[in-house]
């Protein structure tokens, strides 16, 4: 006669694979979020030595980037409401489009752990050859040499956000020809976890920072930076670290003096 298992055996086995479980996915969960940020380190670092390329082509001169169709008065975004993106013909100029032929992937513009965004506007296009990314170049570069940094090492060239969108965006912004806005978003700089991203440098190199790590130093502000945000406007160093993204706050006006030869 064969013998069954009694319901307190079952209840035992169902109780090892539970614990079993309860350890390993957060294990699985790790291992995955890690591998995320592996191809993402990847895809950044490539982008970042595409853009040096691009620069040795151009007498050192980083990218720059016009106001797209919609006549926004600052070269914030590009391609936004556009079929393709930043890669459609009525795109004038944009730093995405520019390195593009030095990348030679329009995949490596893009996180593979950033969501696709919805919106319909300038969300994530998937059709043939639509630009879709999830870098933005720092503001601070756009058309500058780039053998006039100061410190190359120390300087934020790409740094992604929290989706994928089919816009050329450019975070902080270059406002009046002195001046960068908007430094302290916080839906930059916050890929993973809540806490932080993967940068791409002027000098080439890519790592992965949580964002108060990163300082308005980092991203070419060479004096003190003016913060605004719900609770009111304070004045800080350019020492300072951003916003801690588990707070949520954004500092929709933080702006300062780009002078990325006097970092």
């Amino acid at each position: 006669m064969k013998r069954a298992f009694t319901l307190i055996e079952l209840l035992v086995v169902i109780a090892i694979i539970a614990i079993l479980a309860a350890i390993l996915f957060p294990v699985f969960a790790q291992a995955k979020l890690a591998a995320k940020k592996s191809v993402d380190l990847s895809s950044v670092k490539q982008v970042s030595l595409s853009t040096m390329i691009y620069t040795n082509d151009t007498d050192d001169v980083a990218p720059t980037q016009n106001p797209d169709k919609n006549n926004f008065p600052q070269p914030w975004y590009a391609g936004s409401g556009a079929d393709l993106g930043y890669m459609d013909p009525t795109v004038v100029q944009c730093w995405a489009a520019a390195i593009q032929p030095y990348i030679k992937s329009l995949e490596l513009q893009v996180s593979v752990a950033a969501p696709k965004d919805p919106n319909p506007v300038y969300g994530f296009r998937n059709k043939a050859g639509a630009g879709n990314s999830t870098w933005m170049l720092n503001g601070a570069l756009l058309g500058k040499s780039m053998t006039s940094s100061s410190a190359p090492a120390d300087l934020v060239m790409y740094q992604g956000k929290l989706t994928t969108t089919r816009e050329s965006l450019v975070q902080p912004t270059f406002f009046d020809g002195v001046n960068c806005n908007g430094i302290d978003r916080n839906f930059i700089g916050n890929t993973f976890d809540n806490k932080g991203a993967n940068y791409g440098w002027a000098d080439g190199h890519a790592s992965y920072k949580q964002r108060p790590q990163i300082t308005f130093r980092n991203m070419g502000i060479s004096g003190i930076v003016h913060r605004t945000n719900r609770q009111g406007a304070a004045d800080v160093p350019n020492t300072t670290g951003l916003t801690d993204p588990k707070l949520n706050d954004d500092f929709w006006q933080s702006w300062g003096e780009c002078n990325i030869g006097g970092i």
